[in-house]
């Protein structure tokens, strides 16, 4: 009796393991199928696609989620006429895409990885077969895309995504493209709100006989990002570019929403302010050695953000900057404030929204939500801004800052002004400020080009240095600027109402006002002098 008592034991107990483990395996099912929902909310919510369908079906093993997505031609379509003609198909297709979720507690004991977990995902593309054949001119027999996604017990994971590398050519047309692949790293933690990212991109190559070319090397971008208590992100960023060419051999006319691609990339809505369109002209280009880093902390309520921005060399045609450094800070900002701001401008619709209506809408949000981060105390530093140029050099370094502003100091605006502080320091290439008013002026006096009396620009560009010279000669002998070897020099001091440029001050017109109100108030004027003194001669 005791053997079969033996096989009983251990029968009940391989029974009740199994049990445990389908047990276990059904809790991560369901805990996985809630954190793939976060993420697909997260890929909804971005502007470059919209969802088409999306279903989920959860399984005890196993479950399938497939997602349908477009791309949102409204970003897409002020640069479509750069891609290749085989190309711009791919923008009408549908992205479909299946994850293959395997459940916890060890997802991944098929293949003998005995790492445990809540689920194991991998992500499979489904194409039309003139897609595939499309990408695998491209790709050749290897996948456009790789993604795996390894979910924890905590909620978090580890996403990787791999694009390979391929050379391109298109004999007929002269297109060359090589693309040096692409690597994506995440560790997130759950809910997403702390995450680690790296990403790198090689290089890339794009040649039309044509048109010109465009190439970048050695992009990387790395991150560590964690909530803070005001509910701020905290942590760093940065990206480093090695370099980037760019060769245009015609016109090409551009629209750029960037707006939308500032919201793409930092989460953040911008409105109408930054859209600039007009013409590329032919042109060389070459960026050298760009990177910027952003770092951002929190001190009990006040978030303080430093960010750094570089490059060693800017080529444009044969004019050379650089190096340039800048080096700015933001302190002293109230966060709680910061995020109910955040929050209220992102729910602002912006896509298909009158530009007008759009800018009344931001403006009104930010006096609503914002007025607090004034009144406590905000400052930004100027740490360096320095720009080697090729007549000279441009330096600057200062600060602005609100101190112990009033709800009521917002009714008044010669109060208002009253509360900032601010003090700069500036050096400028005089050649650098000729070419801009002469710029400016040459745009003030263009006109329509079939018209018959066209401006003579020598002369524009002739009055515009002559009334630039006569301003310079009076801020020179007043000693508000000063002059030397091709540099203009000079800086500025506000604060408590009063104003000095070069130490010198400056009366600002609330102040000219004041200084009249008492004589006018006490004195009377010479026509009613000159009447009395009629009326007593009569």
């Amino acid at each position: 009796m005791l053997p079969n008592r033996r096989l009983i034991i251990a029968g009940a107990t391989l029974g009740g393991l199994f049990v445990l483990y389908g047990g276990a395996t059904l809790w991560a099912g369901v805990k996985a199928e809630q954190t793939l929902q976060e993420q697909h909310k997260m890929l909804a919510d971005l502007p470059l696609f919209k969802v088409k369908s999306h279903s989920y079906q959860r399984g005890w093993f196993s479950s399938t989620e497939t997602t349908e997505l477009v791309f949102n031609r409204h970003l897409s379509g002020p640069y479509e006429n750069m891609l290749p003609d085989n190309v711009k198909p791919l923008l009408n297709a549908t992205i479909k895409f299946t994850n293959h979720v395997k459940h916890g507690p060890l997802p991944g004991i098929g293949d003998f990885d005995f790492r445990p977990g809540r689920a194991l995902v991998r992500t499979e593309f489904a194409m039309s077969d003139s897609t595939r054949k499309t990408l695998a001119s491209f790709f050749g027999d290897k996948e456009p895309i790789t993604i795996f996604n390894r979910l924890g017990f905590g909620g978090g994971g580890e996403l990787d995504v791999k694009v390979p590398a391929f050379d391109y050519e298109e004999a007929l047309s002269g297109v060359k493209m090589k693309w040096k692949g692409f690597d994506l790293k995440l560790d997130y933690a759950n809910g997403y709100k702390e995450y680690k990212t790296e990403a790198l991109s090689p290089g890339f190559l794009l040649e039309a006989a044509s048109k010109g070319t465009v190439a970048f090397d050695g992009v990387r971008y790395v991150s560590d990002i964690r909530p803070g208590n005001t509910g701020v992100k905290l942590g760093t960023s940065e990206l480093t570019v090695g370099n980037v060419r760019l060769n245009s051999r015609e016109s090409v006319p551009y629209s750029i929403k960037l707006n939308e691609l500032v919201y793409l990339m930092t989460r953040v809505r911008v409105g109408e302010f930054i859209n600039p369109s007009g013409e590329f002209k032919p042109s060389a280009v070459t960026l050298k050695d760009f990177r910027y880093q952003i770092v951002t902390s929190e001190q009990d309520d006040y978030v303080n953000t430093r960010g750094k921005l570089n490059f060693a060399e800017f080529n444009f045609n044969d004019h050379r900057y650089g190096p340039m450094r800048l080096d700015i800070s933001a302190n002293h900002l109230h966060g709680p404030t910061l995020v109910k701001l955040d929050q209220a401008i992102g729910q602002i619709p912006f896509e298909g929204v009158d530009p007008a209506l759009l800018r009344k809408q931001y403006i009104d949000t930010i006096k609503k939500n914002g007025i607090p981060l004034l009144q406590n105390d905000p400052k930004v530093v100027i740490n360096e801004f320095y720009l080697k140029m090729p007549n000279g050099e441009a330096k600057l370094e200062g600060s602005l800052g609100v101190k112990g502003l009033q709800p009521a100091d917002l009714n008044h605006a010669a109060q208002f002004i009253r509360r900032f502080e601010v003090d700069a320091k500036l050096s400028l290439p005089r050649q650098t400020l000729e070419d801009l008013v002469i710029a400016q002026a040459r745009t003030l006096f263009t006109v329509d080009q079939s018209a018959e009396d066209q401006p003579n620009m020598k002369e524009v560009e002739d009055l515009a240095k002559n009334l630039l010279d006569s301003q310079l000669a009076q801020w020179k002998s007043e000693q508000y600027i000063v002059e030397d070897k091709g540099q203009i020099n000079t800086e500025l001091n506000y604060g408590g109402g009063l104003l000095t440029i070069n130490k010198k001050k400056v009366a600002l017109p609330w102040e000219e006002v004041e200084a009249e109100a008492p004589r006018d108030a006490s004195q009377p004027s010479p026509d009613k002098h000159t009447d009395k003194s009629a009326d007593k001669k009569k």
